[in-house]
């Protein structure tokens, strides 16, 4: 299990009055009445136990395949209808050929009798545009991973996911040459299949193909509206890459962030398109630009240098956008109308420099100066990360003892950021990574935004944090024959901690989110409720690690004594909540699995807890 470690060292490099403003502010009581969301009842959406669905193209005999069950999960989304979809796959040691399979599956959990079907997986074929077989093979390229977890619409069964492959597209460049394109897309369903296809490309579609220097599909998938420095208009510029995970709404719309390059410049934006049930999402649906590099952040003398991936509900979309990845000055949270138009006039709905408010809404002498990607929208409210004040604290982060071999290694052996603590209080190679002192999780709706969860570190490390590390990334010269499928993803990168804050909102008063508690004698992450009553919201515990993992699964007992396992590790994410149900992906006896790592879990699976809202003196 990854650790932290205690050793922190508070860098001041404000004023941490202004910081501290917030945090005090808090400490006062002034509401009688408060609303608390608990846990009714807990429901199985898959466990270890269930055998992963067949394989459409299998290399090895069907009853191998048809052996492997699920060991690890990526977190769900849902929809208000309790339609689930997830990313999942099975351990490469339950025979002694072949690695795990993983694939996108759903669930209806509102039918009775409703089991899991796979809606892709490696191994399926590919949709339209798809001409290349490979080998000897008849069978048309395949899906060779799902970098991301997929996404679903807010009430809609509409699913969204972003898939790595080997180029699907041969064609004839300008110069007669023959040329492959097209290792990566996102692709979309808007009927999800009730049963497991023997053909998944009947139900899954191509929304956006890496193919717009692609004569045949240049005109659709291109980058839209690009100019150069003298405003003349460029062509067949394609998207490099797709980062993240699509977003999919109601009426079929996807919104994605998609890099490219222009004259060796890389760049960024945000962009979306309508969808049909058909072939390509249909090919009268143009691609729209919301902003890009070439925009101007609103009430600021600069252009967007970094967007994150956008999410999208009734109408609009909502994405982060500032000046500097690492170092931002100005930029922020922006919404967006989604009316077929370019460029459409972006409304900040909160800035760098504006104002953090407290609990009661109420502004402090303190202001944000850093957001989180990952943004819950219903169409209405919007959840998100944020930072404040200059304090800074360095913690100390332990190469991974579980996951990939590879990646591992290079932690220990390789990473130039790594020291050496084995012989020292630390007890581990170790790398230190810089955390904002300052956090919280806040709702904006309706021009008004309130503060959900306050974290603070102290300079001896204790106190609790909102950001989640995780050391991810394709060390060099590993994996040789998936490099091409991961071009696109954090894994093509080297290996470095990245981090991440995890809210759902179910609505502008009810919001999930993950934390973690460190105190001189343990570091406890839980998942936790905020419940808006009486002006405020009420924090309320679902699950922390150290629980009894048969409070919600009978099965998770130890083999033999029939002991209760542990909870040690628990994901949500952005699209988790909906509907009084919440969806958090749960590993017994080990890390839930975080994209590329193989660690193999004792017990996990994904669990819905039914919530009540009570109201309580």
């Amino acid at each position: 299990m990854n650790l932290i470690n205690a050793s922190i060292v508070l860098l001041l490099l404000g004023n941490p009055s202004e910081a501290n403003h917030l945090r005090q502010t808090q400490g006062s009581r002034y509401m009688k009445k408060q609303a608390i969301a608990t846990v009714a009842s807990w429901d199985v959406v898959v466990n270890n136990a269930d055998v992963i669905p067949p394989p459409e193209t299998p290399r090895r005999s069907l009853q191998e395949v048809e052996e492997k069950t699920f060991s690890s999960y990526n977190a769900a989304s849902i929809n208000a209808a309790k339609d689930i979809v997830f990313r999942a796959r099975s351990t490469g040691k339950q025979n002694k050929q072949g690695g795990p399979k993983t694939g996108i599956y759903t669930r209806r959990m509102s039918e009775e009798g409703s089991i899991v079907i796979r809606q892709a997986s490696r191994g399926s074929t590919i949709p339209y545009p798809n001409n290349i077989a490979y080998g000897d093979s008849t069978t048309l390229t395949t899906f060779t991973e799902f970098p991301s977890f997929p996404r679903i619409a807010l009430s809609k069964f509409h699913i969204s996911t972003r898939a790595t492959h080997q180029p699907v597209w041969e064609y004839e460049d300008e110069t007669g040459l023959e040329t492959r394109a097209g290792n990566t897309g996102l692709y979309f369903s808007l009927q999800p299949s009730n049963e497991t296809e023997s053909d998944t490309s009947s139900t899954l579609y191509t929304a956006i193909p890496k193919l717009g220097q692609v004569p045949e599909f240049s005109d659709q998938f291109q980058v839209p509206q690009l100019t150069d420095g003298d405003g003349n208009v460029l062509q067949d510029i394609p998207f490099d890459v797709f980062p993240g995970s699509p977003s999919i709404d109601d009426v079929g719309m996807i919104a994605f962030k998609g890099n490219y390059a222009v004259e060796g410049v890389g760049m960024t934006g945000v962009f979306y398109r309508k969808l049909d049930d058909e072939q390509l999402g249909g090919t009268d649906n143009p691609l729209y630009v919301i902003a890009n590099s070439d925009t101007d952040i609103p009430r600021c003398a600069k252009k967007f240098g970094s967007t994150a991936t956008p999410s999208i509900a009734d109408g609009n979309m909502v994405f982060r956008g500032v000046d500097d990845e690492e170092n931002p000055t100005c930029g922020g949270i922006y919404k967006a109308p989604l009316q077929g138009k370019h460029f459409p006039k972006l409304k900040p709905l909160v800035q760098i420099g504006d104002h953090v408010v407290d609990v009661k809404g109420e502004e402090t002498p303190a202001t944000f100066t850093r957001f989180g990607e990952g943004l819950s929208f219903d169409g209405k409210a919007v959840a998100f990360w944020a930072a404040w004040g200059d304090e800074m604290v360095t913690l100390t982060k332990c190469c991974p003892e579980h996951g990939n071999k590879d990646r591992r290694q290079y932690c220990m052996e390789d990473d130039q950021n790594t020291r050496d603590g084995m012989d020292g209080e630390i007890g581990c190679m170790y790398q230190e990574v810089q955390v904002p002192a300052h956090q919280g999780f806040f709702v904006y709706q309706d021009n008004k935004l309130r503060l959900v969860k306050e974290t603070f570190l102290d300079e001896d490390g204790i106190g609790t944090d909102l950001l989640n590390w995780n050391y991810s990334g394709k060390p060099p010269g590993a994996g040789p024959n998936r490099a091409r499928a991961l071009e696109d993803s954090d894994a093509a990168e080297p290996p470095r901690w990245r981090s991440a804050a995890f809210v759902a909102l179910m609505s502008k008063d009810t919001v999930a989110y993950k934390m973690t508690t460190i105190t001189e004698e343990s570091t406890t992450s839980g998942i936790y409720t905020g419940q808006q009553g009486a002006g405020v919201y009420t924090p309320s515990t679902i699950l922390e690690t150290g629980d009894l993992c048969t409070a919600f699964d009978g099965m998770a007992v130890v083999e033999g004594s029939g002991e209760a396992m542990t909870v040690e590790s628990l994901a949500i994410e952005r699209e988790a909540f909906r509907n009084k149900y919440l969806c958090i992906s749960i590993a017994c006896g080990a890390l839930v699995d975080s994209e590329e790592d193989d660690d193999e879990g004792d017990w996990g699976g994904i669990y819905c807890a039914n919530m009540q809202i009570l109201n309580v003196e």
